[in-house]
């Protein structure tokens, strides 16, 4: 099993820490056996490829050093000037052994087969989960007992879920979408979870035809994988599928369209966010689905339009999308300034632009930060990012705003299926956009950055990117 635990005492808090980078079956025990303990659970994920071996450690205040294997440390000095040491050995499996830490096949062999549980208050902190950070730091969002009970009943009345469905567990579980929506859900409804150990198209397709699922929550890029292999083998999913659900990332109406006619399945399109525990907004399995839309809040929920200002906009008006209920946060660990940034009257402010129509239903337009201003004139890069997708040789496209000579540019980033012309791709856009919002440069690349729920990493593809995530020596 890839994880570990983190455990630490101070006064009268007990925190674990988990990480790990894939889904596991260890998470059916660990994540509800720390709640029952009284502990708080929280997810870190473990960089790989570029910086292997990296964690990010943010929020912390206490004092400590991470010292080499070759590092002589004074352990009684560092204990009177209370600073943890903590030590990276030369390799091997222990690569990383952070402070007070135990290897989870280790803490489970010397576990107690006595079973105690804590008993605990609606407002305790259940989980501390971290942003994925798009668009910048990721910050930690306390997650109380009660924000997750709000969640589970909320899901329950949008699919009423039996123990007969079976839903498939391709998602990582570090992930709010999954960690929420999928594996607690599963548990609490008595549901069953097919897990997948090792995400690529043709295992997932596989295995959804060996286990015969009714329930495929998952993010847009793995039903775009599952539509391009459905296409290209003749097949379409199994009759024993009820309901398809994508979130955690815009997915384009047009390909929603796509998928739900090639694989014969309902696909709902949903919201949310790690401050609301997983959904808080979606199209009705029974209902009006409205392709492009992420439906109406859900029950437990109250969600508006507003202005600068937080004053609520009419339907049709475009403005920053609030959220309010006993699922929201009650803010960020150890970031007190954002926390009083986010909230206004009790309204959670999520940074995504859009605009509810006269039926109730919510769209989402940009994120607040993404907004690219050019001339006096606001763009929405999803706009262009959708004029783009419409090009049958582009396969992604993210697009961001620079500034150049004291001027402000639209440059588009695109992964594309076959070879093409960045004249051929902007004459594409002026047929169907304004020419302001036309991109002035198109960048070609092999694959975008991405985070593990399928969102482009945007401040990555700015030319003052830097990764904090490695030490660098002096």
């Amino acid at each position: 099993m890839k994880w570990k635990i983190f455990s630490r005492k101070k006064r009268k808090e007990q925190w674990r820490l988990i990480y790990k980078p894939d889904g596991d079956v260890a998470d059916v025990m660990a994540l509800p056996g720390a709640v029952v303990e009284g502990q708080v659970a929280g997810r870190y994920l473990l960089a790989s490829g570029a910086i292997p071996g990296t964690v990010i450690i943010q929020g912390v205040r206490r004092k400590g050093l991470l010292a080499g294997v070759d590092v002589v440390v004074d352990p009684e000095a560092a204990a009177e000037h209370d600073v943890d040491v903590a030590y990276q050995p030369r390799g091997g499996r222990a690569s990383l052994r952070p402070v007070e830490t135990v290897n989870f096949e280790e803490m489970m062999l010397n576990a107690s087969d006595e079973f105690v549980s804590v008993s605990t208050e609606p407002e305790d902190l259940a989980c501390l989960l971290y942003t994925s950070g798009t668009t910048g730091r990721p910050k930690g969002v306390k997650l109380t007992i009660s924000n997750f009970l709000c969640e589970q009943q909320s899901t329950q009345g949008l699919l009423d879920v039996t123990p007969q469905d079976k839903f498939i567990g391709v998602l990582p579980f570090f992930h709010v979408f999954g960690l929420s929506n999928v594996l607690l859900f599963a548990l609490v409804q008595g549901a069953s979870i097919v897990l997948v150990p090792q995400y690529s198209p043709g295992n997932l397709l596989r295995i959804i035809m060996e286990s015969q699922p009714s329930l495929i929550i998952a993010i847009p890029t793995m039903f775009s994988h599952l539509l391009t292999l459905l296409e290209r083998k003749k097949v379409r999913l199994p009759d024993t599928i009820r309901l398809c659900v994508s979130g955690a990332a815009p997915f384009p109406k047009e390909m929603i369209e796509t998928f739900e006619r090639c694989s014969e399945s309902r696909l709902l399109e949903g919201y949310g966010l790690t401050e609301t525990v997983g959904a808080c907004c979606a199209n009705p399995p029974d209902g009006v689905c409205k392709a492009g839309s992420i439906g109406a809040p859900l029950a437990g929920f109250e969600m508006k339009i507003v202005d600068a200002d937080g004053k609520e906009l009419p339907s049709g008006e475009v403005g920053e999308i609030a959220i309010k209920g006993e699922g929201v946060t009650p803010g960020y660990y150890n970031l007190a300034q954002e926390t009083e940034e986010t909230f206004r009257d009790g309204w959670f402010l999520t940074g995504d632009i859009g605009y509810k129509d006269q039926d109730g239903y919510f769209f989402i337009t940009d994120r607040k930060k993404e907004i690219i201003i050019k001339g006096g004139l606001n763009i929405s890069p999803r706009e262009v990012e959708e004029v783009l997708l419409r090009h049958p040789k582009v396969k992604e496209a993210a697009v961001i705003g620079r500034t150049k000579r004291e001027r402000e540019e639209i440059v588009a980033f695109v992964t594309t299926r076959e070879k093409v012309s960045a004249l051929e791709l902007i004459s594409h856009c002026k047929e169907y956009l304004s020419n302001f919002k036309v991109p002035d440069a198109i960048c070609f690349m092999e694959t975008l950055p991405m985070s593990v729920t399928g969102k482009v990493l945007k401040k990555e593809l700015t030319d003052d990117y830097q990764d904090e995530r490695g030490i660098k020596p002096r």
